[in-house]
């Protein structure tokens, strides 16, 4: 039976990371006045990486399911941006900037603003703007600092590169909006994690790194802060309330804080530069952290055999760790050593075999050997990535790439017309699965799922086909 389509966007982080096709309303939680060139050009990168997605999704589950949501049907979408902002969509999407995480100084602040967001998401405060829509279907999908985009240029060499420039990858437009429910919003989520035993302390405190923010940034510039309430006001009508919950003491247990840190430092060793990484992780903090950083920071300089010796050091420690292995694989791919990545990224797959993102490392890692038995078994793992994640764009043209080497034009189209889906591309998608369906045996399951992508997408575009053709429908 062909697997049907829908263009209605499911509860996924995938297609808003991929091609953000169907982000189609956003509600603002907390974005700060940002410097006014940013305020100009309002885009933004978003990235992917396996380790921050899941630490955000293990971390936040209890105060999720206290905002009455489903803990596996809320997602996170990551922003490169050094900005505070953070915004909801109704189809149970979070989105966060990466300077907000680093901005927080406990994983109880980090955790006051999602639990901001859940109050926009259980109080339905959304709204649908042109703009929004219009963002929503620019495709962009970034990896974190390594690995997918290089390979996506068919430039293994040119990761250091792609890393230092924020600018290089996908835009986000759509974090131009208005909030007119962020009262509320604040109170509902400080009942989240007072219901989630977690105390309200930290949105509170969160606030005042944006009152200190408006005090030397002439806020009334800014349009935020025409369309929000300041963060002074808000602070008052917190305070009290806060204070007054059984919670209000508890503060993070030491293990979260460890692993907040792990957190931090990695998007520090990415998203800084590597002179300010060293500068706030210095040589002296032979802390996990820090040497994490160091790491990644080292890499980025282009010091690549230095990194990866620093790098085993902390393999020594941590065999078990899928993250670090990862980033051996990522190093050694984009520096053109597809044969010693090859190992590592299996060593992670094997580890963490349900992460859509290390199935796709290893299988690009595969395709770069290009030898027919690396060429199946890419096919076996992106295969593994997509049916974790089937609207990633980016892994379904990695898969048509596999079995276009391998000469099975009939799949490599196929593959090719999910990944156009995907991206909103609707009548490239459609041409695709019509080819494919040429090379494809009748009534096959590969042959029916052409099929759907032509009705999907014939639908979408308003055309008609009739007897293998096709018509425009009439008014």
């Amino acid at each position: 039976m062909g697997r049907p389509l829908s263009v209605n966007c499911p509860p996924a982080l995938r297609r808003a990371a991929t091609s953000l096709l169907c982000l189609m309303a956003v509600a603002s939680a907390v974005p700060v006045a940002a410097p006014a060139h940013a305020q100009d050009d309002p885009a933004q990168n978003v990235i992917r990486d396996t380790e921050v997605e899941q630490y955000l999704k293990d971390q936040t589950r209890p105060v999720l399911s206290a905002a009455g949501l489903d803990p596996d049907k809320v997602h996170y979408l990551l922003i490169a941006s050094d900005d505070l902002n953070a915004f909801s969509t109704f189809h149970l999407i979070i989105g966060l900037n990466t300077g907000l995480i680093m901005e927080a100084d406990t994983p109880n602040q980090l955790f006051g603003v999602i639990a901001h967001e859940t109050g926009h998401l259980s109080g339905g405060h959304m709204m649908r703007t042109d703009e929004v829509e219009r963002a929503a279907r620019m495709p962009m999908v970034v990896a974190l600092g390594l690995g997918i985009v290089a390979m996506a240029a068919r430039a293994p060499d040119a990761g250091a590169v792609l890393m230092g420039s924020s600018t290089t990858f996908g835009t986000l437009n759509a974090l131009h909006y208005m909030q007119t429910e962020e009262s509320a919003a604040d109170v509902a989520g400080a009942k989240a994690m007072e219901k989630a035993n977690m105390s309200g302390k930290g949105l509170v405190d969160f606030f005042y790194k944006f009152r200190n923010v408006e005090t030397f940034s002439h806020a009334e510039r800014y349009e935020f802060f025409r369309t929000h309430p300041l963060s002074r006001d808000r602070i008052s009508a917190l305070n009290d309330f806060v204070r007054k919950q059984p919670h209000y003491n508890v503060t993070d247990s030491p293990e979260s804080m460890a692993k907040f840190a792990i957190i931090k430092a990695k998007l520090a060793g990415f998203m800084n530069d590597p002179i300010k990484t060293f500068n706030m992780y210095p040589a002296s903090d032979t802390s996990y952290p820090a040497r994490y950083a160091r790491v990644i920071a080292t890499y980025k300089q282009g010091n690549w055999d230095k990194a990866l010796s620093q790098l085993d050091d902390l393999l020594k420690e941590q065999p078990d760790n899928p993250y670090l292995w990862e980033l051996k694989g990522q190093i050694y791919f984009e520096t053109a050593r597809p044969a010693l990545a090859k190992p590592a990224h299996e060593k992670s797959v094997e580890l963490m075999p349900t992460a859509a993102l290390l199935q796709l490392n290893l299988g690009q890692t595969l395709i770069a050997l290009g030898d027919k038995d690396s060429l199946n078994e890419a096919v076996q793992h992106l295969q593994e990535s997509v049916k974790y994640e089937e609207d990633d764009s980016f892994a379904w043209s990695q898969l048509a790439q596999a079995y276009d080497a391998l000469k099975q034009p009939g799949l490599a189209r196929l593959a090719t017309a999910e990944a156009q889906f995907y991206d909103g591309d609707y009548m490239s998608a459609r041409s695709s699965a019509v080819w494919s369906q040429k090379y494809l045996t009748a009534n096959s399951p590969e042959y029916r799922r052409a099929r759907d992508i032509v009705m999907a997408t014939s639908s979408e575009l308003g055309i008609a086909p009739v007897d293998g053709e096709t018509r425009r429908k009439r008014n």
